[in-house]
């Protein structure tokens, strides 16, 4: 095959946008602003792919001379012929001539490759990129359609769950690389959560879960998703009443806060997400440990752990923090909805007196008389004649506050300000993991699900960006390696870098 010609690229590109702006001033008047809009962008992906031949034609085809001398391997030959290969861009396919060395018996190498970065599958960077955009947002199909609706390229959807299952492998490297955030970006206290989410599993996986079943069992649909985030806050002192008043009657709640214009909303900094199927609910809470430590390893900053009352969850997080100073805080909004199972039981549905006996027992909870609001849920069973699903719920009621005990001293975390909601982790359930994994006919292998939910963690981390840079230039070195130590390339500057230099530099001139 031949090379590729500047000139004739130019030239092509020229053409095309000659032809562009002919079509728009001939169909002016025959056409609506849709139609021409449409014509228009199909048309400018066109002179994305001459542009595309241009900077190929300007890299060259990577010829070196007759011979390529690689670093403890034979002398590599030029071949008389040059070789294509398939480069699948945003603006469409072409291939690209290459120059290649080998010799018998070795593979061949072409430095073009490596010179331009591209990457061992035929689709572009960006093009993986933007595939792995949607199919986090979307299933593989929709994200086939979204494709071939944007650019007109046809990409089929199994070949988006092989890309973001390629693009997710340099997830441990990238995190244990990662600069962590500076002092001044971060809050007063450290905050860790951990929660678990099911994901719908296809047949043959949902199989492996509970192979053998008892009587009376339904076999397991979905396998869980362990979830964790690390965090900071700032402290915020806050009143029992003012939190009791906020859950219980929160349009109360929101008035007065519309009174105080100054009253600063707290909120979480520098989040870090990470949700897992294939990794063991202990490997996620030491990966967050592992981010926290990073952030704080000093322990400088107070360390909190707020989660609902999963006792076995509880369990590993002291196993795995170890001695490492720390407050466990359950969350408020589960103690809620149990207060809220001890008044349905206690009071009709429609009775005013429930929301009110919500709000005190709530208020005597966030004041630290835990054992006092214990001890009148045991006497109200010894007193009253109640029913027997009554008094089933207020012992699930007593047994939740009593196995928790420890993880409720609410007057201490009030006026520490530390945060007593697991909302950051419990929202990171909803839309790292439900918000894709979920939905009519989506059933998941573990490896698929991995994939995505490792890719959601990024994205939803605000990594996404970094992430991919990082992920380049990992590949680069792994795939090209000896051959970039041979052609004198900097691995530490990428073709980005160098772009966003020419630039300024253009700038700068233009601004001269």
């Amino acid at each position: 095959m031949q090379a590729f010609s500047v000139e004739e690229s130019i030239m092509e590109g020229e053409k095309e946008v000659k032809e562009l702006f002919e079509f728009v001033k001939d169909n002016a008047w025959e056409c609506d602003a849709y139609e021409i809009e449409k014509s228009i962008f199909s048309r400018v992906m066109k002179i994305g792919l001459s542009a595309m031949k241009c900077y190929f034609a300007e890299k060259g085809t990577g010829d070196k001379g007759p011979q390529l001398e690689l670093k403890d391997a034979p002398v590599l030959q030029l071949e008389s012929t040059l070789r294509g290969r398939d480069y699948f861009s945003v603006f469409g396919k072409l291939k690209v001539p290459r120059s290649c060395y080998r010799t018998e018996g070795q593979e061949g190498i072409m430095p073009l490759d490596a010179e331009a970065n591209l990457p061992q599958r035929s689709y572009s960077y960006l093009l993986q990129q933007w595939m792995d955009l949607l199919s986090i947002r979307d299933s593989f199909g929709e994200s086939e359609i979204t494709l071939q609706e944007l650019l007109g390229l046809t990409v089929s959807q199994s070949r988006f769950e092989v890309v973001s299952h390629e693009t997710k492998s340099h997830y441990d490297e990238f995190y244990h690389n990662k600069e962590t955030p500076s002092a001044e970006s971060e809050g007063e206290i450290e905050v860790l959560g951990f929660d678990g989410i099911g994901v719908p599993m296809i047949k043959k996986e949902a199989a492996k879960i509970q192979a053998r079943l008892g009587k009376g069992e339904k076999r397991q649909k979905k396998k869980e998703a362990m979830v964790g985030v690390s965090y900071t806050v700032n402290s915020k002192e806050r009143t029992a009443e003012e939190v009791a008043e906020s859950l219980v009657y929160p349009e109360k709640a929101r008035d007065k806060k519309s009174e105080k214009k100054d009253a600063e909303k707290v909120r979480a900094q520098n989040i870090r997400r990470f949700a897992s199927l294939e990794r063991s609910r202990q490997e996620v809470i030491e990966e967050i440990v592992k981010d926290a430590k990073k952030r704080d390893p000093a322990q400088k900053r107070p360390w909190v752990v707020v989660m609902d009352g999963a006792l076995n969850l509880w369990k590993l997080v002291f196993i795995v923090l170890g001695n490492l100073n720390f407050v466990g805080i359950l969350d408020i909004i589960h103690v809620v909805e149990y207060l809220w199972v001890a008044a349905n039981a206690l009071y009709d549905e429609k009775a005013p007196e429930r929301k009110k006996w919500v709000y005190e027992h709530l208020l005597s909870l966030l004041q630290g008389r835990v054992g006092r609001v214990i001890g009148g849920l045991k006497q109200t069973l010894r007193k009253r004649k109640l029913k027997v699903s009554q008094r089933k719920a207020l012992k699930d009621v007593i047994r939740y506050f009593e196995n928790h005990r420890e993880w409720m001293r609410y007057d201490e975390y009030l006026s520490k300000g530390y945060p007593i909601g697991s909302g950051v982790v419990e929202s990171s359930c909803g839309h790292t993991v439900k918000d894709r994994m979920e939905g009519t006919g989506r059933r998941w292998s573990v490896e698929g699900a991995e994939s995505v939910l490792l890719l959601r963690s990024i994205y939803t981390s605000g990594d996404w960006d970094m992430y991919w840079d990082s992920y380049m230039k990992i590949e680069r070195k792994r795939v090209y390696g000896k051959v970039l130590d041979t052609l004198n390339l900097s691995e530490e500057s990428s073709n980005l870098e160098q772009v966003e230099d020419s630039i300024q530099t253009s700038e700068e001139a233009l601004a001269a």
